[in-house]
């Protein structure tokens, strides 16, 4: 399970992003690049909702250990996980050829749910935590794809 919230840590998922947008780039897709730069900013938006609503994490080992101190709600790991991965499914789904356009959104999912599932696994969130990163971050995706006309 530590291995698969790691997947959802914003320097992965940010490091996702820019290798995909890079990609996008260079074969003059700017939209892409756009959604995907407005994802991760959607993260930092995330970041001041835990803020301001600032509920505390559970006492777990696994919270007093961490590096990073932050709020519980919405789970920031979830919110990341269904924004990013469900861009790249997404983008994923309209320009792979062949059975990649299904394989990989599908795999992508996976991660996506697995991920909230490892932060509850491992006493780093409730589960209401990781439900509303979810749904924030499917809400935000289908934003920005509306927006962007992905």
């Amino acid at each position: 399970m530590t291995i698969i919230t790691t997947l959802g840590q914003p320097l992965v998922l940010g490091m996702a992003a820019a290798t995909v947008g890079a990609l996008a780039w260079q074969h003059s897709e700017r939209r892409i690049v756009y959604a995907l730069g407005t994802g991760v900013l959607a993260m930092g938006a995330n970041m001041v909702l835990k803020h301001y609503i600032h509920r505390t994490r559970p006492d777990t080992l696994y919270v007093s250990n961490m590096f990073f101190k932050s709020s519980s709600f919405p789970s920031g790991h979830a919110f990341g996980a269904a924004v990013l991965y469900g861009l790249l499914g997404y983008l994923a789904s309209t320009h792979l050829p062949g059975a990649w356009h299904i394989a990989v959104p599908i795999l992508l999912g996976i991660f996506a749910l697995l991920i909230g599932v490892s932060r509850v696994y491992l006493g780093a969130h409730y589960p209401t935590d990781v439900l509303a990163g979810w749904l924030l971050g499917v809400l935000a995706t289908a934003i920005i794809i509306i927006c962007f006309k992905l």
